[in-house]
């Protein structure tokens, strides 16, 4: 009994000083969120982003470590002061908080680093190892608490408040950890093979689209023969050269290879194929899923995807809330639904499941339109969806390269 006592309030001292010294490093933290927070966020682009490849030397990777710790700071800081924006009672909510402390920590180990920016190439390969690396892994997991949260608190807030929260988190948690794989990508080139003054060292690469396309379905019929023990043919088309204009065809094979970030496309091919992929095998459908590649060869490139499907279309009632944030066609069947939520799309091949919680579509729409404010134009990058009831379904996904 004495020895149960002793444990117990032990226990209860360590619990307290994990407060204390939790308590000591929010308060620390706070005139550092307030300063950046108060900074002009970085607009991201793809121009920039080949600018970053082109100037990459030894001592331009340094340079570059010391905005990637600043841009950070500035997305990190905006987070924060966005969560705090929300009513007291819904940052309650441990799901939320979980995210909410995961911002905190990234904060603290970000203002760390800017004290001591790397200086030489070890200490940069060092800083991208330890610092960049682990600011990716603390957010890899956010989405599946967020979606769990605001489902406890949607009585607290309106969808209009939940949906313009979610919007800016997405676009922004896009934005940072996109800054922080294009330091990485680049000090990954500078330590090896790298052309110098090209276009493509970063994360922005020339993507030859069908063997991109191929990949993801492939990666879907995993999930599917593990769910529903059938796979979904894809018939790959193209339709090339003057597309959007009256310019004399390329070569093929030039106009399939197009500049962009390979796992945003990931991310979009993977959420649309899980959903024709599905629409097929439940509606018994042995055609294939047909995908249409449609570009030009012209500056600026025009990339147009069409994925059609022939499961049945999607209902009315479905179709004005594909879009919208937490609505699933998930079924109870499929296991506890919270975990099943698509894993983010630089950790391919752990999802397991054809059906999410609502972050899908929602997220791959963000990643599409991820540079559109940058570049002042909504056309930019787009994913629309065209439905037929009782045939089928056409996605597209419209982007532009440089």
């Amino acid at each position: 009994m004495i020895v149960k006592c002793i444990h117990r309030h032990l226990s209860s001292g360590q619990q307290q000083q994990k407060f204390l010294n939790e308590y000591k490093i929010r308060t620390m933290l706070e005139q550092p969120i307030f300063h950046y927070s108060r900074k002009p966020l970085p607009q991201l682009s793809l121009g920039q982003l080949y600018k970053q490849s082109e100037k990459l030397s030894s001592s331009f990777i340094l340079q570059n470590a010391r905005e990637t710790i600043e841009h950070l700071l500035i997305y990190n800081a905006r987070r924060l002061r966005e969560f705090r924006s929300l009513p007291y009672l819904v940052v309650l909510n441990p799901s939320i908080s979980e995210s909410y402390d995961s911002y905190l920590q990234s904060m603290s180990a970000l203002l760390k680093a800017s004290l001591y920016t790397p200086h030489t190439p070890e200490e940069n390969a060092e800083f991208t190892e330890t610092v960049l690396s682990e600011f990716i892994d603390i957010h890899a997991d956010t989405l599946p608490s967020l979606s769990k949260g605001f489902g406890e608190v949607s009585n607290l807030l309106s969808m209009k408040q939940i949906t313009q929260f979610l919007d800016r988190h997405l676009r922004e948690r896009i934005s940072m950890r996109l800054i922080a794989h294009q330091h990485i990508e680049l000090s990954r080139s500078i330590a090896g093979d790298y052309v110098p003054g090209g276009r493509y060292n970063g994360v922005v690469k020339l993507l030859h689209l069908p063997d991109v396309i191929r990949k993801n379905a492939e990666v879907v019929n995993d999930i599917t023969m593990m769910k529903y023990d059938q796979s979904v043919q894809v018939k790959i088309d193209t339709n090339l050269g003057y597309y959007w204009s009256q310019a004399d065809p390329v070569p093929p094979e030039k106009v399939l290879n197009f500049p962009y970030i390979e796992y945003h496309l990931d991310y979009i091919f993977m959420e649309v194929f899980k959903n024709s992929f599905r629409a097929h095998i439940e509606n018994k459908i042995s055609d294939p899923v047909t995908v249409t590649i449609s570009a030009s060869q012209q500056t600026p490139r025009f990339m147009e995807i069409r994925i059609r499907d022939k499961g049945k279309g999607i209902p009315p009632r479905t179709l004005k809330h594909i879009f919208d944030y937490s609505f699933t066609t998930y079924e109870s069947n499929e296991g506890e639904s919270f975990k099943t939520l698509n894993v983010p799309p630089e950790h391919l091949g752990g999802g397991h499941s054809v059906a999410g919680m609502g972050f899908g579509l929602p997220m791959a729409k963000q990643y599409i339109e991820v540079f559109n404010e940058a570049v002042g134009d909504s056309t930019k990058g787009s994913l629309t969806v065209q439905t037929y009831p009782r045939w089928g379904t056409d996605v597209y996904v419209k982007t532009v390269g440089q």
